[in-house]
């Protein structure tokens, strides 16, 4: 079904990671009205971590497999990718109706996106 999809081709090594990306985005900006059920509790930060765990992770992957070695190359693109769109995501809701910009949210982002680093790294060094 998708045999144009080659594993050579280094652009798409990055569809994973852009999808994953416009999904955050789409969720992130939606206007709130206060009524969200998924908010409750630690929910919101538990999403946050996970979000941000995948993010990194699949931009490491995207990264290694487009440029290889060296590994400190791909995870410093990846970590530092991953804060500064979860940076950008949260001064983004500070424009939403409904939704507010948390330092808290950020550093749940960074911190996933931190774990994902070290999720991606186990991943590709089981290769």
């Amino acid at each position: 079904m998708f045999k144009w999809i080659k594993e050579d081709k280094p652009i798409f090594a990055w569809v994973p990671s852009i999808l994953w990306a416009l999904i955050i985005l789409m969720f992130s900006t939606l206007p709130l009205d206060g009524k969200f059920p998924l908010l409750v509790g630690n929910f919101d930060k538990l999403a946050h971590f996970c979000e941000y765990l995948v993010l990194s992770a699949l931009i490491l992957r995207g990264s290694y497999r487009t440029w290889g070695h060296p590994m400190a190359k791909n995870i410093a693109f990846a970590l530092i990718s991953a804060c500064v769109y979860g940076i950008v995501m949260e001064l983004i809701q500070a424009f939403i109706p409904g939704r507010e910009m948390e330092l808290q949210d950020i550093l749940y982002n960074l911190s996933g996106a931190i774990f994902g680093i070290m999720l991606g790294r186990l991943m590709l060094w089981q290769k």
